[in-house]
Protein backbone atom coordinates (compact mmCIF):
# COMPACT_ATOMS: atom_id res chain seq x y z
CA UNK A 1 0.00 0.00 0.00
CA UNK A 2 2.89 2.12 0.80
CA UNK A 3 4.37 1.58 -2.50
CA UNK A 4 1.10 2.33 -4.48
CA UNK A 5 0.17 5.78 -2.24
CA UNK A 6 -2.79 3.83 -0.31
CA UNK A 7 -1.49 3.87 3.05
CA UNK A 8 -4.22 5.93 4.08
CA UNK A 9 -6.57 2.89 3.59
CA UNK A 10 -4.97 1.14 7.22
CA UNK A 11 -6.11 2.38 10.42
CA UNK A 12 -2.28 3.07 11.26
CA UNK A 13 -2.51 3.80 14.66
CA UNK A 14 -4.72 0.54 15.21
CA UNK A 15 -1.52 -1.09 13.83
CA UNK A 16 1.03 0.64 15.43
CA UNK A 17 -0.60 -0.32 19.05
CA UNK A 18 -0.80 -4.39 17.89
CA UNK A 19 3.20 -4.67 16.72
CA UNK A 20 3.96 -2.95 19.79
CA UNK A 21 2.08 -4.91 22.21
CA UNK A 22 4.21 -7.82 20.75
CA UNK A 23 7.15 -6.48 21.94
CA UNK A 24 9.30 -8.66 24.11
CA UNK A 25 10.59 -6.57 27.23
CA UNK A 26 13.12 -7.18 29.96
CA UNK A 27 11.89 -8.56 32.70
CA UNK A 28 10.77 -5.96 35.34
CA UNK A 29 11.54 -7.70 38.19
CA UNK A 30 15.20 -8.40 36.77
CA UNK A 31 16.15 -7.79 33.32
CA UNK A 32 18.80 -10.00 33.44
CA UNK A 33 16.19 -13.06 33.58
CA UNK A 34 15.66 -12.30 29.88
CA UNK A 35 18.56 -9.94 28.28
CA UNK A 36 18.60 -12.65 25.53
CA UNK A 37 15.16 -12.67 24.97
CA UNK A 38 13.91 -9.06 24.13
CA UNK A 39 12.93 -7.62 20.50
CA UNK A 40 9.16 -8.35 19.36
CA UNK A 41 6.92 -11.61 18.82
CA UNK A 42 5.50 -12.36 15.17
CA UNK A 43 2.12 -12.84 17.10
CA UNK A 44 0.78 -14.19 19.95
CA UNK A 45 -0.82 -17.87 19.77
CA UNK A 46 -4.51 -16.72 20.66
CA UNK A 47 -4.11 -13.96 17.78
CA UNK A 48 -4.52 -11.16 20.71
CA UNK A 49 -1.96 -8.72 21.76
CA UNK A 50 -0.25 -8.79 24.74
CA UNK A 51 -0.55 -5.17 25.97
CA UNK A 52 1.92 -5.41 28.95
CA UNK A 53 3.66 -2.71 29.52
CA UNK A 54 7.83 -2.27 30.30
CA UNK A 55 7.19 -1.68 33.95
CA UNK A 56 4.99 -4.65 35.04
CA UNK A 57 6.68 -7.62 31.77
CA UNK A 58 7.48 -10.46 33.48
CA UNK A 59 8.92 -12.58 31.58
CA UNK A 60 8.07 -16.49 31.04
CA UNK A 61 9.70 -19.81 29.77
CA UNK A 62 10.28 -20.01 25.64
CA UNK A 63 8.53 -16.44 25.16
CA UNK A 64 11.25 -14.69 23.36
CA UNK A 65 11.56 -12.03 20.30
CA UNK A 66 12.47 -13.55 17.11
CA UNK A 67 15.06 -11.70 14.65
CA UNK A 68 13.03 -11.94 11.51
CA UNK A 69 9.93 -10.49 13.59
CA UNK A 70 12.11 -8.27 14.98
CA UNK A 71 13.13 -6.90 11.81
CA UNK A 72 9.24 -6.89 10.58
CA UNK A 73 7.95 -5.01 13.40
CA UNK A 74 10.85 -2.06 12.50
CA UNK A 75 9.65 -2.22 9.13
CA UNK A 76 6.35 -1.86 10.01
CA UNK A 77 6.68 0.80 12.11
CA UNK A 78 8.96 2.88 10.13
CA UNK A 79 6.37 2.31 7.03
CA UNK A 80 4.00 3.90 9.28
CA UNK A 81 5.61 6.96 10.09
CA UNK A 82 6.28 5.95 13.95
CA UNK A 83 9.34 7.19 14.80
CA UNK A 84 10.02 4.09 17.28
CA UNK A 85 10.32 6.01 20.66
CA UNK A 86 8.34 3.18 22.59
CA UNK A 87 11.20 0.51 21.38
CA UNK A 88 13.60 -0.84 23.80
CA UNK A 89 16.48 -0.34 21.26
CA UNK A 90 19.14 -1.09 24.13
CA UNK A 91 17.14 -4.36 24.86
CA UNK A 92 17.39 -5.25 20.87
CA UNK A 93 20.91 -4.14 20.79
CA UNK A 94 21.78 -6.44 24.07
CA UNK A 95 19.89 -9.25 22.68
CA UNK A 96 21.29 -9.57 19.04
CA UNK A 97 24.74 -9.85 20.14
CA UNK A 98 23.89 -13.56 22.25
CA UNK A 99 22.33 -14.35 18.68
CA UNK A 100 25.43 -13.78 16.71
CA UNK A 101 28.44 -16.79 16.71
CA UNK A 102 31.61 -15.47 17.20
CA UNK A 103 33.72 -17.86 15.34
CA UNK A 104 31.02 -17.87 12.14
CA UNK A 105 30.02 -14.48 12.38
CA UNK A 106 26.33 -15.98 11.67
CA UNK A 107 23.23 -15.48 13.37
CA UNK A 108 20.80 -17.40 15.07
CA UNK A 109 16.91 -16.47 15.10
CA UNK A 110 16.10 -16.84 19.04
CA UNK A 111 17.85 -17.37 21.70
CA UNK A 112 16.23 -20.64 21.75
CA UNK A 113 18.28 -21.80 19.48
CA UNK A 114 17.70 -22.29 15.87
CA UNK A 115 19.68 -22.86 12.75
CA UNK A 116 22.10 -20.40 11.45
CA UNK A 117 21.94 -18.78 8.03
CA UNK A 118 22.19 -15.56 6.09
CA UNK A 119 18.69 -14.82 6.49
CA UNK A 120 19.24 -13.62 10.47
CA UNK A 121 22.80 -12.03 9.44
CA UNK A 122 20.22 -9.40 6.99
CA UNK A 123 17.59 -9.22 9.61
CA UNK A 124 20.48 -8.08 11.89
CA UNK A 125 22.40 -5.88 9.82
CA UNK A 126 19.04 -4.45 9.20
CA UNK A 127 17.77 -4.04 12.73
CA UNK A 128 21.05 -2.55 13.61
CA UNK A 129 20.89 0.24 10.87
CA UNK A 130 16.62 1.14 11.95
CA UNK A 131 17.95 1.54 15.31
CA UNK A 132 21.22 3.60 14.46
CA UNK A 133 23.21 0.93 16.48
CA UNK A 134 25.47 -1.32 15.49
CA UNK A 135 27.18 -1.92 19.00
CA UNK A 136 24.97 -5.77 18.78
CA UNK A 137 26.86 -6.78 15.41
CA UNK A 138 30.56 -8.11 14.86
CA UNK A 139 30.68 -6.44 11.25
CA UNK A 140 33.85 -8.29 10.89
CA UNK A 141 31.73 -11.52 11.46
CA UNK A 142 29.19 -10.49 9.17
CA UNK A 143 31.83 -9.91 6.32
CA UNK A 144 33.71 -13.23 7.82
CA UNK A 145 30.08 -15.05 7.36
CA UNK A 146 28.55 -13.37 3.91
CA UNK A 147 32.30 -14.52 2.04
CA UNK A 148 32.07 -18.25 3.50
CA UNK A 149 28.77 -18.31 1.89
CA UNK A 150 29.97 -17.61 -1.37
CA UNK A 151 29.71 -20.20 -4.32
CA UNK A 152 32.66 -20.16 -6.81
CA UNK A 153 32.10 -21.15 -10.07
CA UNK A 154 35.26 -23.36 -9.37
CA UNK A 155 34.81 -27.15 -10.28
CA UNK A 156 34.27 -29.64 -7.28
CA UNK A 157 36.20 -32.59 -8.04
CA UNK A 158 37.68 -35.31 -6.54
CA UNK A 159 40.31 -32.93 -4.98
CA UNK A 160 38.61 -30.68 -3.74
CA UNK A 161 39.55 -30.45 0.05
CA UNK A 162 36.97 -30.30 3.24
CA UNK A 163 38.13 -26.77 4.19
CA UNK A 164 37.50 -25.03 0.62
CA UNK A 165 33.73 -27.43 1.06
CA UNK A 166 32.93 -25.91 4.08
CA UNK A 167 33.98 -22.13 3.37
CA UNK A 168 31.09 -23.01 0.61
CA UNK A 169 33.47 -22.99 -2.31
CA UNK A 170 31.18 -25.16 -4.67
CA UNK A 171 30.74 -23.94 -8.20
CA UNK A 172 28.39 -21.11 -8.99
CA UNK A 173 28.72 -18.04 -8.73
CA UNK A 174 25.99 -16.91 -6.11
CA UNK A 175 25.86 -17.36 -1.95
CA UNK A 176 24.44 -20.00 -0.36
CA UNK A 177 22.30 -19.86 3.14
CA UNK A 178 25.08 -21.61 4.73
CA UNK A 179 28.68 -21.99 3.65
CA UNK A 180 28.86 -25.35 0.99
CA UNK A 181 25.24 -24.99 0.41
CA UNK A 182 22.99 -24.14 -3.06
CA UNK A 183 23.13 -20.24 -4.33
CA UNK A 184 19.82 -18.72 -4.28
CA UNK A 185 18.34 -15.52 -5.15
CA UNK A 186 17.09 -14.33 -1.87
CA UNK A 187 19.76 -15.62 0.11
CA UNK A 188 22.09 -13.50 -2.27
CA UNK A 189 20.17 -10.17 -2.03
CA UNK A 190 20.16 -10.82 2.04
CA UNK A 191 24.04 -11.20 1.84
CA UNK A 192 24.81 -8.47 -0.86
CA UNK A 193 22.61 -6.37 1.59
CA UNK A 194 23.84 -7.33 4.80
CA UNK A 195 27.32 -5.90 3.59
CA UNK A 196 25.82 -2.60 2.15
CA UNK A 197 24.38 -1.82 5.28
CA UNK A 198 27.38 -2.61 7.54
CA UNK A 199 29.39 -0.73 4.75
CA UNK A 200 31.54 -3.74 4.47
CA UNK A 201 31.24 -4.76 0.79
CA UNK A 202 34.36 -3.41 -0.36
CA UNK A 203 35.67 -6.55 2.00
CA UNK A 204 33.97 -8.83 0.81
CA UNK A 205 36.55 -11.68 0.01
CA UNK A 206 34.55 -13.54 -2.89
CA UNK A 207 34.14 -12.72 -6.65
CA UNK A 208 31.91 -9.60 -7.33
CA UNK A 209 31.83 -10.38 -11.44
CA UNK A 210 30.98 -14.13 -10.62
CA UNK A 211 28.54 -13.02 -8.59
CA UNK A 212 26.77 -10.97 -11.02
CA UNK A 213 27.07 -13.29 -13.66
CA UNK A 214 25.14 -15.61 -11.62
CA UNK A 215 22.67 -13.12 -10.94
CA UNK A 216 22.19 -11.87 -14.40
CA UNK A 217 22.01 -15.38 -15.64
CA UNK A 218 19.23 -16.37 -13.65
CA UNK A 219 17.06 -14.28 -16.02
CA UNK A 220 14.70 -16.00 -17.80
CA UNK A 221 12.28 -13.32 -18.84
CA UNK A 222 11.55 -13.50 -15.45
CA UNK A 223 13.73 -14.48 -12.53
CA UNK A 224 14.23 -17.64 -11.41
CA UNK A 225 15.67 -18.55 -7.92
CA UNK A 226 17.84 -21.00 -8.70
CA UNK A 227 19.65 -23.08 -11.51
CA UNK A 228 17.16 -24.92 -13.86
CA UNK A 229 13.56 -23.14 -11.66
CA UNK A 230 11.07 -21.86 -13.40
CA UNK A 231 11.08 -18.21 -13.33
CA UNK A 232 8.88 -16.49 -10.33
CA UNK A 233 7.84 -12.75 -9.54
CA UNK A 234 9.60 -12.64 -6.20
CA UNK A 235 13.39 -13.20 -7.73
CA UNK A 236 12.63 -10.30 -9.88
CA UNK A 237 13.57 -8.24 -6.57
CA UNK A 238 15.28 -10.61 -5.15
CA UNK A 239 18.05 -10.84 -8.11
CA UNK A 240 17.10 -7.55 -9.16
CA UNK A 241 17.96 -5.60 -5.96
CA UNK A 242 21.01 -7.80 -5.46
CA UNK A 243 22.15 -6.00 -8.94
CA UNK A 244 20.90 -2.81 -8.15
CA UNK A 245 22.93 -2.45 -5.28
CA UNK A 246 26.32 -3.60 -6.74
CA UNK A 247 25.69 -0.92 -9.37
CA UNK A 248 24.59 -3.27 -12.41
CA UNK A 249 20.95 -3.52 -12.34
CA UNK A 250 21.16 -1.36 -15.93
CA UNK A 251 22.45 -4.97 -17.15
CA UNK A 252 18.83 -6.46 -16.88
CA UNK A 253 16.31 -6.79 -19.52
CA UNK A 254 13.54 -4.59 -17.84
CA UNK A 255 11.03 -5.14 -20.72
CA UNK A 256 11.15 -8.70 -20.45
CA UNK A 257 11.04 -8.94 -16.90
CA UNK A 258 8.05 -6.55 -17.04
CA UNK A 259 5.93 -8.97 -19.21
CA UNK A 260 6.83 -11.67 -16.95
CA UNK A 261 5.32 -10.15 -13.71
CA UNK A 262 2.61 -8.34 -15.78
CA UNK A 263 1.13 -11.55 -16.90
CA UNK A 264 1.32 -12.88 -13.28
CA UNK A 265 -1.24 -10.29 -12.21
CA UNK A 266 -4.45 -11.40 -11.43
CA UNK A 267 -7.86 -10.41 -12.42
CA UNK A 268 -9.37 -9.87 -9.24
CA UNK A 269 -6.30 -8.42 -7.93
CA UNK A 270 -2.79 -9.64 -6.61
CA UNK A 271 -0.09 -10.62 -8.26
CA UNK A 272 1.08 -14.37 -8.17
CA UNK A 273 4.15 -15.99 -8.56
CA UNK A 274 3.54 -17.84 -11.57
CA UNK A 275 1.31 -16.91 -14.58
CA UNK A 276 -2.54 -18.67 -14.02
CA UNK A 277 -2.02 -19.32 -10.15
CA UNK A 278 -3.79 -17.55 -7.24
CA UNK A 279 -2.15 -14.17 -6.14
CA UNK A 280 -1.29 -13.84 -2.35
CA UNK A 281 0.52 -10.68 -0.76
CA UNK A 282 4.64 -11.52 -0.92
CA UNK A 283 4.04 -11.70 -4.25
CA UNK A 284 2.01 -8.82 -4.89
CA UNK A 285 5.14 -6.63 -2.78
CA UNK A 286 8.15 -7.76 -4.84
CA UNK A 287 6.44 -7.91 -7.80
CA UNK A 288 5.56 -4.24 -6.94
CA UNK A 289 8.64 -3.58 -5.13
CA UNK A 290 11.12 -4.76 -8.47
CA UNK A 291 8.67 -2.95 -10.61
CA UNK A 292 9.21 0.46 -8.53
CA UNK A 293 13.43 -0.68 -8.69
CA UNK A 294 13.38 -0.78 -12.40
CA UNK A 295 11.40 2.21 -12.70
CA UNK A 296 8.38 0.75 -14.46
CA UNK A 297 5.94 1.99 -13.18
CA UNK A 298 6.27 5.49 -12.65
CA UNK A 299 3.45 6.39 -10.46
CA UNK A 300 4.95 4.16 -7.82
CA UNK A 301 6.91 4.83 -4.53
CA UNK A 302 10.70 4.41 -4.88
CA UNK A 303 12.45 2.41 -2.49
CA UNK A 304 14.99 2.18 0.16
CA UNK A 305 16.12 -1.44 -1.80
CA UNK A 306 18.63 -2.17 1.27
CA UNK A 307 15.63 -2.04 3.61
CA UNK A 308 12.54 -2.94 1.53
CA UNK A 309 11.14 0.03 2.54
CA UNK A 310 9.27 2.85 0.85
CA UNK A 311 11.42 5.52 0.61
CA UNK A 312 9.70 8.52 3.44
CA UNK A 313 8.88 11.66 1.60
Amino acid sequence: LALLGELDRVDKKAIIDFVYALQVHPDSRDKSINAADCGFRGSTWLGNAFFKGPKEYESTTYDAAHIASTYAALAILKTLGDNLARVNKAAIVQSLKSLQNPVTGGFMASSLGTEEDMRFVYCACAISHMLGDWSGVDRDGVVRFVSACAVSRSVCDSTTTHDALIHGQTYEGGLGSYPGLEAQGGVTYCGIASLVLSGRLVQATFDLTQLQHWLLMRQQHGFQGRTNKDPDTCYAFWNGASLHLLGHHGLVDIPSCERFILSCQHKHGGVAKFPAVYPDVLHSYYGLAWLSIAGAAPSLKPLDVKLQLPVQS
